[in-house]
């Protein structure tokens, strides 16, 4: 698994604007694109981003200042994150591959 110096957390309401705010992350800075997820259906967007301090640090300060409406929940950079953490964010191959799988075996409730 890759080392990384700092990793950044933006939470953002709604899925365009999380969207618009990680390519602007990407152009601003010399970061990694690590994961995201998804809650209520798109409407509260979390993306994890990765690089050195400084990179990622410029790259937060960027979303924050294109975003300064409610829409940008949180962003914040955690240096010098913890291996364990990074095993949370980066997931293995057979690990999604399983969560899939487990999803389509899932039956569908009667409404």
């Amino acid at each position: 698994m890759k080392r990384y110096d700092a990793i950044g957390v933006i939470e953002a309401q709604y899925y365009p604007i999380a969207v618009s705010l990680l390519d602007q992350a990407l152009k601003t800075s010399n970061i990694t694109f690590l994961a995201s997820e998804n809650y209520l259906g798109g409407k509260l967007v979390t993306l994890i981003i990765g690089g050195s301090i400084a990179d990622v640090s410029a790259a937060i300060e960027t979303v924050k200042e294109t975003e300064k409406s409610a829409s940008l929940k949180k962003a914040l950079v955690i240096t010098n994150p913890h291996p364990e953490i990074m095993k949370f964010i980066i997931k293995k191959p057979k690990q999604i591959i399983k969560k899939q799988a487990a999803k389509k075996k899932q039956p569908k409730g009667d409404k």
